[in-house]
């Protein structure tokens, strides 16, 4: 098990970091091209992505975590023939997938922009250049879902930050020479960029591949699949409910959008409306994804780990990985919600120089209860794969179900009220992602027949985000009256990491057991006991 136990924590920290790397490059390309195609323009990039992520979603979402756990359970006796013709038979479905729904974005681009969302026709421009990324994307999650379940990290993070590189380098220069034409122009250069750097991502996964096939396929061992029967109906089986409770999100988010222009509508100008929805989506949400990348790691790797222990009937495995993974969960969630609670308005000016006065102030508002939102969003994503890890992926789909509509009747409630207006669209994602991760912790716990160290899990993680919180609120307010400046955000959230780390160490929030599996935990407990 602790073999499996360091994969785990392996696994997320190489996701993990590539996962970081591309939110920064992420958060920068969002930036850049704020500074591009302006606030109009950026309109147009972010409505589109709700019903690209929703069609992307159905053709890719839950085939990777079925790959990954058949994989994974098939490496883990021995079968390397049988775990590649699951990804055989996965490429072939996601290729079909891919062309549709790539058909379904490009040709139904005039129809959602002006029937569906009754907005500009220029919609369809952009709706059409991210096209050609759902089938691109769909064929890099087969590659991903085998090497996830060979324990082989490296590729996806490798070529995910490959992919941001080319949309950065890609994007901006077509938006630059387009932006002349109109800022749907502009946002289309960049929506271009997504295209081809899912194309380039793609050929540096399959060299990958390549490169690594004798890990994936060793010498001497038996080219006969143990069991190739009914990989498909195995594959939907484990994929259908992911898939349906993946789709959730998006068609809320798609429902945001038609609530946000319709109710805001009554009492707001659209030119008002768009500054909101980019504060939200632009501004905010860039930011609120960099810690929800750790966990998406997590995540990932949690999947294929708790599967071969449950596949080896290793319940103490299971239970030491699921308790584990909410740990680490807690661990990055509390202190960014801490963090980007205290300081979120400082960051997005320190990062979004062009933002006028009045997006600003509507962005801190929003942060103040977006960050709230990003400590049940590190509990959905690892409980999830948890859940999934143990065979009872409808349970989420059935939990999330319930975030949504608590979120859809927060957002009719709040979104009616002029002096709550946009920030009503953050809190109704605390709702929604509030009743979703708590719901799956108490299903988790009851399956597995686990008791999470409470102390260790929450009231320790939770006390150092508080101090260190409080912390980084003084030392900003001290050296912003000596001061002002950008430099003092940036001192300021490097103290916070610092004290954090420190605070972790001092309350003792691993146990020594714990940082063994750790990278480089063997100096951390010469640490730890100092």
């Amino acid at each position: 098990m602790e073999r499996r136990s360091t994969s785990l924590v392996k696994g997320a920290a190489i996701l993990g970091l590539a996962g970081i790397i591309c939110k920064i490059i992420g958060v920068l390309f969002r930036i850049w091209a704020y500074g591009i195609i302006g606030e109009e323009g950026m309109v147009f990039y972010e409505i589109v992505f709700p019903f690209y992520s929703w069609l992307l979603i159905l053709s890719s979402s839950g085939l990777p975590i079925a790959i990954s756990r058949m994989v994974s359970e098939r490496a883990a006796v021995g079968d390397f023939a049988g775990a590649r013709k699951v990804f055989q038979r996965s490429l072939l479905a996601l290729l079909v997938l891919g062309l549709v729904s790539t058909c379904v974005l490009f040709f139904g681009a005039d129809f959602i922009s002006t029937g569906i969302l009754q907005l500009s026709p220029d919609l369809a421009i952009s709706f059409r250049c991210l096209a050609p990324a759902l089938l691109f994307v769909s064929l890099l999650c087969a590659y991903r879902g085998y090497l996830q379940g060979m324990q082989l990290m490296t590729g996806t993070g490798v070529s995910q930050i490959a992919e941001q590189v080319f949309k950065c380098v890609i994007g901006l220069y077509l938006a630059s020479l387009w932006i002349v034409r109109s800022p749907a122009w502009g946002a289309a250069g960049t929506l271009i960029g997504v295209s081809a750097s899912e194309a380039l991502a793609l050929g540096v996964m399959m060299l990958f591949t390549l490169k690594h096939k004798r890990q994936l396929l060793p010498l001497g061992c038996s080219m006969t699949p143990k069991n190739s029967s009914q990989i498909l109906s195995t594959m939907v089986k484990i994929a259908l409910p992911i898939t349906i409770g993946a789709s959730i999100l998006p068609l809320t988010s798609m429902l945001d959008i038609k609530m946000i222009y319709s109710i805001m509508g009554k009492y707001l100008s659209e030119s008002a409306i768009d500054s909101a929805y980019v504060a939200l989506s632009t501004n905010v949400r860039s930011l609120i994804n960099l810690p929800a990348s750790l966990t998406t790691a997590l995540a990932i790797s949690i999947v294929p780990t708790i599967a071969a222990s449950r596949a080896r009937k290793d319940e103490n495995g299971v239970k030491l990985a699921s308790q584990l993974g909410l740990k680490l969960s807690m661990v990055v969630g509390l202190p960014c919600a801490a963090g980007l609670f205290v300081l979120g308005g400082p960051v997005i000016q320190m990062l979004f120089r062009s933002i006028s006065p009045e997006s600003l102030e509507i962005a801190t508002r929003i942060m103040r209860f977006a960050s709230i939102s990003v400590i049940f969003i590190s509990l959905v994503q690892t409980m999830t794969g948890a859940l999934q890890g143990v065979g009872k992926q409808r349970l989420p789909v059935y939990f999330l179900a319930a975030g949504a509509a608590a979120k859809i009747i927060t957002n009719l409630v709040l979104l009616r009220i002029p002096e709550v207006g946009i920030v009503g669209a953050s809190i109704s994602n605390i709702a929604c992602y509030a009743v979703a991760g708590i719901l799956d912790a108490i299903a988790l716990c009851r399956v597995i027949k686990l008791k999470p160290n409470i102390a260790g899990c929450f009231i320790k993680p939770l006390t150092a985000s508080l101090i260190m919180g409080e912390l980084v609120f003084f030392v900003y307010k001290l050296l912003y009256a000596l001061h002002p400046g950008t430099l003092v955000t940036l001192v300021s959230v490097i103290v916070g990491i610092v004290t954090y780390l420190l605070l972790l160490f001092a309350l003792r929030v691993f146990t020594p057991q714990e940082l063994s599996y750790i990278p480089g935990g063997a100096r951390l407990k010469r640490f730890y006991k100092r």
